[in-house]
């Protein structure tokens, strides 16, 4: 059975709804957020703005500082590491 991330579709909603720039038809935990989706550092912020003001995750600033972000699983990780709740679709 194949289960949905509600956190990697969170995500990948954004990217859909936001980054019309992104290379979503590559996108998976693994894919590389700059190389593969072709997100760069302005469109990493815009995605993390939208993923809180649209599901509520929340990035702490520190944490981008400190965080390598180099995968969607990176983001993913992330957002678990840094207490988030649920997300809601």
């Amino acid at each position: 059975m194949n289960r949905t991330n509600p956190t990697r579709s969170a995500i990948e909603t954004v990217i859909r709804n936001h980054l019309p720039d992104a290379r979503l038809s590559v996108f998976s935990a693994k894919a590389r957020l700059n190389a593969d989706l072709a997100i760069d550092s302005i469109m990493l912020l815009q995605l993390i703005v939208h993923l809180e003001l649209e599901h509520g995750l929340h990035v702490p600033e520190e944490a981008l500082l400190t965080h390598q972000l180099e995968t969607v699983e990176d983001l993913e990780a992330l957002l678990v590491a840094t207490g988030n709740p649920e997300v809601s679709l």
